[in-house]
């Protein structure tokens, strides 16, 4: 099969086109016949060789989490699924191989959703690791709420894209930071107070609207002032969750009432499933996507490690779905 691959880490260079073996699949998983994969930040990360403490690798490994297309073939244990759905899902693992910038991919049965009839392939692939983590964030840990405030650090990038418009749907009030010219767009997805970061500090600038903090802190930067900050800006008893990081070792989370995590994404498929619905209906908004063909994986990853990217890059796998 085709795929992107890296045999060791490093940097964008490492990325191969080639020709791979077919995964297997296991009793419980399906194989998927991949139309596009989402390009995610994560992916990056592990190429170049961080977070091995968390997830390990056997090389060759083929990147990416983020997947639409259509099942191939099913596991003797799996019930609900067919040869020819169309699904979306996220091909999560915590020791990465078979990832998704492939022409097929095996996943776990349990972390797949079916694609809804109006969406594209495209659009599809980009949604389920950006919107469980938001999702999970927001309402799981968070446990957001009608009159909560939230500040999502980033508004315009992949996360903050569609965790603005989650959490306008939750009816919180929502506080982001971003450069000038995306202050339209995040306006646009629902943000009520935008921080641009150019100008003013953001930890100022938030504060002069929320003295006592705000009950959500979703960070998805990362570095130690950062991470100080998040802490600083949460209200007593609110909560702060890092993309990036675990929580500063500082006794103010106790002495405050905070609850602070690293959230690591869970591969949830009926809650996908959920998801996509609000998509399709229109209770959630697609982020804007930009198309790229699977050969220009090296140029998505660039665009990633820019950090300017706005809503989500898809790399297109086949191009007869």
């Amino acid at each position: 099969m085709r795929a992107i691959y890296y045999t060791a880490h490093g940097d964008t260079e490492v990325l191969t086109a080639g020709e791979l073996p077919t995964p297997p699949i296991e009793s419980h998983q399906v194989l998927v016949r991949v139309a596009a994969a989402g390009v995610n930040p994560i992916d990056r990360r592990l190429r170049a060789g961080e977070l091995q403490e968390y997830i390990s690798r056997t090389f060759p490994v083929v990147p990416g989490w983020d997947f639409s297309g259509v099942i191939v073939a099913v596991g003797e244990e799996v019930e609900g699924w067919k040869v020819g759905d169309e699904v979306v899902g996220l091909a999560f693992a915590w020791s990465v191989q078979h990832g998704t910038y492939a022409e097929f991919v095996p996943v776990d049965a349990t972390a797949i959703a079916k694609k809804p009839p109006g969406l594209s392939f495209s659009d599809g692939a980009a949604l389920p690791l950006v919107s469980l983590t938001a999702w999970q964030s927001l309402a799981e840990y968070g446990q957001l709420r009608e009159g909560h405030s939230v500040f999502i650090q980033a508004g315009a990038g992949g996360i903050g894209s569609v965790a603005i418009p989650m959490a306008k749907h939750l009816g919180c009030r929502v506080y982001t930071t971003c450069s000038a010219g995306n202050r339209d767009y995040v306006k646009a997805l629902g943000a009520d107070v935008v921080i641009d970061y150019n100008i003013a500090p953001y930890v100022d600038a938030l504060r002069e609207h929320e003295p006592n903090g705000v009950n959500l802190v979703l960070e998805t930067l990362y570095g130690d002032d950062i991470s100080l900050n998040a802490i600083g800006l949460a209200k007593n008893g609110g909560a702060v969750v890092f993309m990036n990081n675990e929580p500063p070792a500082v006794s103010e989370i106790d002495e405050r009432g905070l609850r602070s995590t690293f959230l690591h994404h869970r591969a949830d498929g009926a809650m996908l499933a959920e998801l996509m619905a609000k998509y399709q209906h229109a209770e959630l908004p697609v982020p804007p996507v930009e198309i790229m063909p699977l050969a220009d994986a090296r140029e998505a990853h660039r665009r990633s490690e820019s950090g300017r990217t706005r809503g989500k890059i898809v790399l297109q796998v086949a191009t007869d779905l």
